[in-house]
């Protein structure tokens, strides 16, 4: 569609055939294949409740971090979008990366698709992450090599949304196609697109209605895809200010929110927030029972080097299955990411 300069998916459905193959230069025929695979994205299929318990049981993916996984009822959910947006340097990009070899390690078959809008991936910080961080010593112990790690990982360079859109495509079409002869895709469980900010926000505006009609529209084919074939995603967002404060967050000096605009808001299934850890949240916390949270913790490794964590605060700003308003502190520093919980 994107080739053709087929915009939205109602002008492959509503618009006569006959202007169609006038206007685009396409056969019956190729309107057809479109219009049947438009509808297929969109097609709903009767599930079995045995089969999605089953699957909310046994295919949940973990965060690598105990309090995002509370906030999240266990961790990433197949099936569903979820959102983790935030402030600069509250370890967004950082986080994924650590979602990516927790999926990875989790089980030898697993892969990873991320999908790199900004140039943030780093093949030398994942291999750095897994041969040094604490936390996938168990998997190293256990013989999991960094090439088998890193062979796992499926990247894909696309820097707007047209190009994502057909790279979906593609994808489905391997995942359908079950006689093609390559495994590109195959046990694929995670989706990660970082940022998906950086291929709407220059199409969004309040006289832009494209922009805003072209992110539901991907938002949708992701989600048909991940419930079709058991994959959760994750989209890393970006912030922009609101002023005096964000009237969603649980703190009133969170004075910035998730970008995108109220069309992007209840597109995900759950919209994680990352803020830094400022003095007065940490008094709130104190006021709750828990006085030991620490603007820096050093951490020593098994390494014997003393690494210093910084706090960070993840809070769950909308979600549709679970609680709003929950939180948590975690730490992040080098290599390493734990919860507050995790140094009691």
């Amino acid at each position: 569609m994107c080739q053709r300069s087929i915009k939205k998916e109602r002008d492959i459905l509503f618009t006569k055939e006959d202007d169609i193959c006038s206007e685009r230069k396409l056969t019956q025929q190729e309107v057809g294949e479109l219009r049947h695979k438009v509808i297929s994205c969109y097609k709903v299929s009767p599930k079995r409740g045995s089969d999605l318990l089953e699957m909310l049981q046994t295919d949940v993916l973990s965060t690598g971090c105990y309090g995002i996984d509370e906030l999240l009822q266990g961790g990433l959910h197949p099936g569903e979008i979820t959102e983790i947006s935030g402030e600069t340097a509250t370890g967004k990009t950082q986080l994924a990366f650590s979602v990516t070899l927790t999926t990875i390690c989790a089980n030898k078959h697993n892969k990873v698709l991320f999908i790199d809008t900004v140039s943030t991936f780093s093949a030398e910080r994942i291999r750095t992450l897994f041969l040094e961080s604490d936390r996938f010593d168990h998997s190293r112990e256990q013989g999991m090599e960094e090439d088998d790690v890193m062979n796992r990982i499926r990247i894909a360079k696309c820097f707007d949304v047209y190009a994502v859109m057909e790279f979906i495509e593609d994808m489905r079409d391997h995942l359908e196609n079950k006689e093609k002869d390559d495994n590109v895709y195959t046990n694929i469980k995670l989706i990660i697109i970082d940022s998906f900010a950086a291929i709407f926000s220059p199409l969004l505006g309040v006289t832009q209605t494209q922009g805003h009609s072209l992110m539901i529209t991907l938002t949708r084919i992701l989600r048909n895809l991940a419930k079709e074939y058991n994959i959760a995603v994750l989209m890393i967002n970006a912030a922009i200010a609101s002023k005096p404060n964000n009237p969603i967050s649980v703190f009133s000096s969170t004075k910035s929110k998730p970008s995108l605009g109220m069309s992007w808001t209840f597109m995900p299934d759950i919209q994680l927030y990352l803020t830094h850890c400022i003095e007065d949240k940490i008094v709130i916390k104190e006021n709750e029972g828990e006085n030991n949270i620490q603007q820096d913790y050093v951490y020593t490794n098994r390494k014997k080097i003393e690494v210093i964590m910084k706090p960070r605060i993840c809070e769950v700003l909308r979600s549709r299955n679970g609680q709003m308003g929950k939180w948590c502190i975690f730490y992040m520093g080098g290599n390493e990411l734990f919860t507050h919980y995790d140094i009691l």
